[in-house]
């Protein structure tokens, strides 16, 4: 991927997270209907279906069971290689409680304040899209639209230095290796074709992305993530 110096395509710049514009959404859907609502904040009316991709939660099943207890701020870091992903809802299952996407939308971002937070475990990473999600939008990309050329956007925040935005071009088979950047941190805020039949936001508030497209690339990043890509009406 090519860094360049230019905007972003003006089409997708106001739902940019931290730099775009404040989306004018009716407040009292994020109480209603939170997924309906942070899709609007991210994502314009413009595509044939929607869904979101809830980032991972982790566990670290090498820890003991009589060691394991609630986190603590002074708790040693462990190796991120010794955890295992789980979707949203095998971990509520974990957990014992039952799985409703918009409750468990307002309770994560609230810090799961309902549930207790265990020494072995890494709650989702916002602005942090799981790299296997990345994985499966490339090949479904690739497998309806061919090679096509795409921009890819980390707002200063998500940068290692935190100074300024960076854009790149280039085409979808390389969207996973942007990940190997040294001067980048997270994953990419936003991801587009440039003949705008999909989008990717991953808001560096949310522990989740929302993505635009036609309704065959939706379906079917749906029927190859079970459990962890969901369908929103706009």
């Amino acid at each position: 991927m090519k860094q360049v110096s230019k905007e972003i395509e003006n089409w997708i710049k106001p739902y940019a997270s931290i730099v775009g514009e404040k989306m004018d959404v009716d407040k009292d859907l994020r109480k209603s209907d939170p997924a309906k609502y942070f899709l609007r904040v991210t994502l314009p009316n413009k595509f044939e279906k929607y869904a979101l991709a809830l980032h991972s939660y982790w566990i670290n099943e090498n820890i003991p069971n009589d060691e394991i207890r609630e986190s603590q701020n002074d708790d040693k870091e462990l190796d991120e290689e010794d955890f295992t992903r789980k979707n949203w809802k095998d971990f509520y299952k974990i957990k014992g409680q039952q799985f409703e996407l918009n409750k468990a939308i307002n309770s994560t971002i609230d810090l799961n304040r309902d549930l207790n937070h265990m020494n072995n475990e890494l709650y989702p990473g916002e602005g942090l899209i799981d790299k296997e999600h990345l994985e499966s939008i490339k090949n479904i990309v690739l497998k309806f639209y061919g090679n096509e050329e795409i921009e890819v956007f980390y707002h200063f925040l998500s940068t290692v230095k935190c100074e300024k935005n960076k854009l790149f071009e280039g085409r979808i088979k390389d969207l996973v290796d942007i990940l190997k950047n040294d001067e980048l941190r997270l994953t990419p805020s936003l991801i587009y074709s440039k003949n705008q039949k999909w989008v990717i936001n991953t808001d560096y508030d949310l522990p989740f992305s929302t993505i635009g497209g036609e309704a065959k690339l939706i379906e079917n990043l749906i029927r190859e993530n079970p459990n962890e890509f969901y369908e929103i009406q706009y």
